[in-house]
């Protein structure tokens, strides 16, 4: 029976694979959603005593080639989505690094999704309605026809003849040195857990497009696939371990 925890723990591997692999595929349709990649180790596991110190590999006892795959983080892929022309004045994308900077209220957190609106009060929000943050704080537009240019500056023109334009405020762009800085939260939104997020110098934006998901669904329907017959492949071998298992041991009984 020792020969099936290797295959086990691999089974158990591509279990969190697929549940990756569903959710990739749940947000394919997702607004600045990126991506996440199960990463996996192979470890041969020791034996310990009761303090808890290690022995000797298990190896000993399991078999010289006895690896256990175990998933070592859950790694995500910030490469940029495909950018979609929306003509809609607040669909704005991000071109090259940078997030959008929102205030929720358990602090600011940081989004690729930048499908906007407007609340009753004028102010600039996301579609949870969480409001979306300039250099001065949560952005509110006065009514009229809004510009925003690469560099992230606010402008509105008002509806009557002649009327002028309105500098309003500079969305907010920031950037982190270390993506493992930053943790989904959900709603494509993350929050920065080590370190701080800083503005961003090279990000630009643009007006009346967004930014896609980088799931690519060809891709993870074919990881689906794989995972499905690694996992079966996985389920005969441990029944053929245990077939040999029982017929060993009935056959030792008669032995003895």
């Amino acid at each position: 029976m020792n020969s099936i925890y290797p295959v086990l723990s691999g089974a158990l591997a591509q279990e969190k694979r697929l549940e990756l692999i569903t959710n990739n595929l749940a947000n394919v349709s997702t607004g600045g959603f990126k991506k996440d990649v199960a990463v996996f180790e192979g470890l041969t596991p020791l034996l310990t005593n009761a303090a808890g110190t290690a022995i000797q590999p298990l190896s000993h006892l399991l078999g010289a080639d006895a690896t256990f795959g175990l998933l070592k983080q859950v790694s995500t892929d910030y490469s940029a989505g495909p950018i979609q022309v929306t003509d809609e004045p607040l669909d704005i994308a991000i071109q090259g690094e940078g997030f959008f900077a929102v205030q929720s209220p358990e602090g600011v957190r940081y989004t690729r999704n930048g499908h906007f609106t407007l609340d009753a009060n004028g102010q600039l929000v996301t579609t949870a309605g969480l409001p979306v943050l300039g250099s001065g704080g949560p952005i509110t537009l006065p009514p009229g026809i809004v510009s925003i240019n690469s560099n992230g500056n606010i402008s509105v023109r008002g509806v009557e003849a002649g009327a002028t334009v309105t500098e309003v405020d500079v969305l907010a762009l920031y950037t982190v040195s270390n993506p493992k800085q930053l943790r989904k939260v959900g709603g494509s939104l993350f929050e920065v857990v080590s370190g701080t997020a800083v503005p961003s110098t090279e990000g630009r934006v643009r007006q009346g497009a967004l930014e896609g998901s980088n799931v690519n669904p060809v891709e993870e329907m074919v990881a689906m696939i794989e995972v499905m017959r690694l996992y079966e492949a996985a389920q005969k071998a441990m029944q053929t371990a245990d077939d040999i298992a029982g017929k060993a041991a009935n056959e030792i009984g008669r032995l003895g």
